[in-house]
């Protein structure tokens, strides 16, 4: 049998040695490119609010603070629906509404840390006497929330203003006792289960326990200046920017 050529050698050389170079690039670029963002799957609910904020939030991924709440969260969505805050607020939304649908949020959105501001949907309907279902499903909510690993912190609800005419329109039916009483059980689940606090009722109120009157457009809902205070105290130390 005749040796193979000489030619023939020096040829299989180069192309196992460029083979190499071309594995070895292929290997140093996979250690070096960041991983791509993973797109989780959205499921419809079947409940458009909601699902408005699935999808926004699918498309995320996963973020530094979620804010878990009602309208007065959602007013946060136009300036923190990114990576670094994101709100995921739905007009009309109590603590019977989150426990359905925080399960489908985090299955698409994992966050750091979780913000609860949420109760003044629920405020209306209590009586002081319903008081403990109130924080019986407030307490499960922080569970569900929780239970993934972020950080949780919960928002005192926001004072009221109950003026007279369109100012105070929205708050009428709020029973400000009724609220003073939520707030106290909702720091009383914290400190028990240790979970932050932000006193936003607090930061936010006047010298009278009121809702200031430049701060809301009917008495519950925020104003550009209302937002700007709330968010001081709702996000201090929580971002990177």
């Amino acid at each position: 049998m005749r040796g193979l050529s000489p030619v023939f050698g020096i040829v299989v050389t180069a192309a196992a040695v460029v083979f190499a170079f071309s594995c070895a690039l292929q290997r140093h670029g996979a250690e070096e490119a960041p991983p791509a963002p993973v797109r989780a799957a959205y499921e419809p609910s079947g409940n458009a609010l909601f699902d408005a904020v699935l999808e926004r939030a699918a498309g995320v991924g996963s973020c530094e603070v979620l804010v878990v709440g009602d309208s007065l969260v959602e007013g946060l969505h136009k300036n923190y629906s990114g990576r670094d805050i994101f709100a995921a607020g739905v007009q009309g939304a109590g603590t019977a509404d989150w426990l359905t649908y925080a399960p489908l949020l985090l299955r698409v959105i994992k966050p750091r840390t979780v913000i609860l501001a949420l109760g003044v949907n629920d405020s209306p309907r209590l009586r002081p006497d319903k008081l403990p279902d109130f924080f019986r499903r407030y307490e499960e909510l922080c569970r569900l929330l929780s239970e993934g690993g972020a950080e949780l912190a919960v928002s005192t609800m926001l004072p009221v203003h109950r003026g007279k005419g369109k100012k105070g329109r929205a708050a009428k039916r709020i029973d400000p006792a009724v609220l003073r009483r939520m707030n106290a059980g909702i720091v009383r689940i914290a400190d028990a289960r240790g979970y932050g606090v932000i006193h936003s009722f607090a930061a936010v109120a006047d010298g009278a326990g009121m809702l200031p009157q430049p701060l809301t457009f009917d008495g519950i809902h925020l104003t550009k200046a209302g937002y700007e205070r709330w968010e001081k105290v709702l996000f201090a130390g929580r971002t990177s920017s």
